[in-house]
């Protein structure tokens, strides 16, 4: 890979940054019907420049877009970094600035307090727009094709990797976690952006702690946030341990929210310990929510709340039964 570098093992191999923005034909063996047409999207972490070996994880490089597009036959593939306002400030100072998943102790001072989104996680398209997403930031929009950007779309503040759409009616829900202006802070929202993409509802509650959510999921009635101890900590973090770790000691509980009543039916359910990236499917049987996960034992690619290597684990497919026909519902 053409920006592979040693020492840490999320700048190597798979994880090793591609750096070069191209333009050009794939060959193709064999032929691709004409009925085949359209464009694949995917995106992922680049860090434009060398970050610090040390402190750097995969999850805090600039996004950068890969695009297939296919028609009459041919592939086409282009791939441009998403020219966040971070980017475009790197790249005029010709260098990096900014520390590793916002971390203010690896910050350069110039930049503090300034806007770090990466928009390097997830990309889909809604109400016609692309939008390239991450955990702490709004969706950064691109144009289709040229990739070229458009800006932050607007609704109502930060929204995380995974937003689903309903199929039935087109609206984009989400979540955001730390959702204040204060970092690492224990509210979490969520939210409803109508097929047109304007915001309809968000709403804010405040959770037990700070928990990294990357993922929920949805039902045609229900909205179900795990709240799993991947805990973040400012205090922490200004003391040099890890902004985020695992830290078993803290309750893992399943926040389910009816989309209708809003915030104002939230209960909380019980897990076990464990963690989840992604959720794979959830709907209701009755008065029972079923939710499909690919659960860790606990969580990979981060320490321990001292700062000490965390456990490395793989994911297992994991469901979970939520009775809600009780006073309190119960994760089986």
């Amino acid at each position: 890979m053409d920006g592979e570098t040693r020492g840490n093992p999320f700048l190597r191999g798979n994880f090793a940054p591609v750096r070069s923005e191209d333009d050009f034909d794939l060959p193709v063996i064999g032929t691709i019907p004409d009925a085949i047409a359209g464009s694949l999207y995917r995106i992922g972490p680049n860090p434009q420049f060398e970050p610090d070996q040390r402190a750097y994880h995969w999850f805090g490089g600039d996004g950068m877009v890969h695009a297939f597009e296919i028609e009459g036959g041919r592939v086409r593939y282009r791939n441009r970094y998403v020219r966040t306002p971070r980017w475009q400030t790197e790249h005029a100072a010709g260098k990096r600035l900014y520390g590793a998943m916002g971390n203010p102790m690896t910050t350069d001072p110039s930049v503090m307090g300034t806007d770090s989104g990466v928009a390097n996680t997830n990309i889909m398209l809604h109400a016609g727009r692309l939008l390239a997403l991450e955990e702490a930031h709004a969706p950064f929009e691109v144009e289709a094709g040229s990739l070229e950007p458009v800006g932050y779309r607007d609704f109502g503040g930060k929204v995380t990797a995974h937003p689903k759409v309903d199929p039935r009616t087109g609206e984009m829900v989400f979540i955001a976690y730390a959702d204040d202006p204060t970092p690492l802070s224990s509210k979490v929202s969520w939210g409803v952006a109508g097929p047109d993409g304007v915001l309809i509802r968000r709403e804010t509650f405040e959770a037990p702690y700070c928990s990294m959510i990357h993922d929920f999921a949805l039902t045609d009635r229900y909205l179900i946030i795990p709240l799993l101890p991947l805990t973040g900590s400012l205090e922490r973090a200004m003391g040099g341990k890890p902004a985020f770790a695992w830290e078993p000691e803290s309750p893992a509980q399943l926040a389910i929210i009816d989309r209708e009543k809003g915030v104002a039916s939230l209960r909380w359910a019980p897990v076990s310990i464990g963690y989840l990236f992604h959720v794979t499917n959830a709907w209701e049987e009755g008065e029972t929510l079923v939710v499909d996960v690919m659960r860790y034992p606990q969580a990979p690619f981060f320490p321990l709340a001292d700062g000490a290597p965390g456990r490395e684990t793989g994911a297992f497919s994991l469901r979970y039964r939520v009775d809600l026909s009780g006073d309190e519902p119960k994760a089986t």
